[in-house]
């Protein structure tokens, strides 16, 4: 079922020719306005994370809509959250992992399983959970009807909306576009794209992927990857280049595509796997000082990381950088004072997938998705046993290791990037629509 006939002449021809139900607490559509004085901690959060010079064109009604003043429906949409609710936002997961009945080595199983609709048990997970959003694998994609109705259900059984993803990064790693039961164009690995040395095309890539992404529902892409190796014959069919400067060209160029087809972007996986070596416990190790990668890998990340929506930070120790001898998906000192404060990073942080055998095997399960959140980290991905990690977070801030405040933080980013991404538009649509729908109905009747 793959199609990998000429996949190489299918990205040069490509190039050639262009040149490449209601969700829960509060109503979405009328909120009260907070009380403006009431935690101006978390307000000037959200005020941080706005791009736009606009002023907000509410006025002193007592009513807004997310038009009105996005700003204060994120912050009393979370004040109105619970919170096993805010915490299930926290949480990027397998779609295997809302099939409760699966056990746990089936679920990270790329090769069993699937689950290719949703039934009852996942409506119920989804409930219980909460999850901000769901990863759709290799095993879940069957054709595009089931796709479509994949993504629909999984939105509608939520009481907020969700971040729905998915690898797709053309050539060996496409999913969607490997299947033959998809009509649509197959590109070839991104180091065939870097050797074009043109960021224009790795936009016309990433500007079809997004748009047949779109089309089934999926909202986001963990792409591009903006890794280095400072050896070009190193460098991995998923990765642009060796040169980090053509590799950062090309990463936003991609971003730039796929935001115009609207989908999200994860560029990853900071600070890059690149040429980093194995220690004896199979985690990534990456021995440079801070400075040397800041004009390394760094480089290649830094443009990306003013136009992308997330940015994933990987499993790899910086002995040089961090003396808390955890990955830097782990590391408070990696995340909060690298890359928030020092590189001003506002956007979302989310780790690479918690499943991995470098993370499950040299750390305490429990404990893996907790030091992460206090670490900085905004959303974990792809825990191993989600239930597992759910209650951990949950223990944690009840018991006082994890501030709510903490929380809500991440939530605020989160739902602010959903807002920014009209998939609440999309819900308060929808709830429109079957307003009329019934108001007809009656009328007929």
């Amino acid at each position: 079922m793959k199609k990998t006939f000429a996949a190489a002449l299918a990205l040069l021809m490509t190039i050639s020719m262009a040149s490449c139900g209601n969700f829960g607490r509060p109503d979405p559509k009328t909120l009260e306005r907070a009380n403006e004085d009431q935690d101006s901690s978390r307000r000037s959060l959200v005020e941080e994370m706005f791009t736009s010079d606009e002023e907000s064109s509410a006025s002193d009604n007592a009513e807004y809509t997310i038009e009105d003043d996005p700003e204060n429906f994120v912050k009393v949409t979370v004040e109105n959250m619970t919170l096993e609710e805010k915490i299930g936002q926290l949480f990027f997961v397998r779609a295997d992992a809302l099939e409760t009945g699966y056990e746990n080595k089936v679920v990270n199983d790329d090769n069993i399983g699937g689950v290719t609709y949703v039934d009852d048990m996942m409506i119920d997970a989804l409930k219980k959970y909460h999850v901000g959003g769901v990863v759709l694998m290799e095993k879940n994609i069957i054709d595009e009807d089931k796709l479509v109705k994949l993504t629909s259900d999984l939105q509608s059984n939520s009481d907020y909306p969700m971040f729905i993803g998915v690898e797709e990064l053309g050539g060996e790693l496409a999913p969607i576009a490997n299947n033959m039961n998809f009509d649509v164009a197959l590109f070839g690995n991104m180091n065939e794209v870097g050797k074009t040395a043109t960021a224009a095309n790795a936009k016309k890539v990433g500007k079809a992927i997004g748009k047949y992404l779109s089309g089934y529902g999926i909202n986001l892409d963990f792409a591009p990857i903006a890794d280095v190796s400072d050896d070009e014959e190193k460098v991995k069919a998923s990765n642009f280049a060796a040169d980090p400067v053509m590799v950062g060209e090309m990463a936003e160029a991609e971003i730039e595509g796929l935001h115009e087809a609207g989908v999200m972007t994860a560029v990853k996986h900071f600070p890059g796997y690149g040429d980093a070596v194995t220690n004896k416990k199979n985690v990534p190790v990456n021995n440079m000082s801070w400075d040397e990668i800041m004009v390394d890998s760094g480089l290649a990340f830094a443009g990306a990381l003013e136009k992308t929506d997330m940015l994933m930070v990987g499993h790899i120790m910086l002995p040089e950088v961090s003396d808390d001898g955890l990955p830097a998906s782990m590391s408070q000192q990696i995340i909060q004072d690298k890359i928030r404060d020092e590189m001003k990073f506002r956007g979302v942080v989310i780790t690479d997938a918690m499943s991995a055998k470098c993370i499950t095997e040299n750390y305490v399960k429990r404990e893996i998705a907790v030091n992460a959140i206090i670490a900085g980290a905004d959303i974990i991905l792809m825990p191993y046993d989600l239930d597992e990690a759910y209650d951990s977070v949950l223990t944690a801030v009840k018991d006082g290791k994890i501030n709510e405040a903490r929380i809500d933080k991440s939530v605020e980013r989160i739902l602010w990037l959903k807002v920014k991404n009209h998939l609440f538009d999309d819900r308060t649509e929808k709830s429109d629509d079957s307003s009329k729908d019934t108001d007809s109905d009656s009328s007929e009747s």
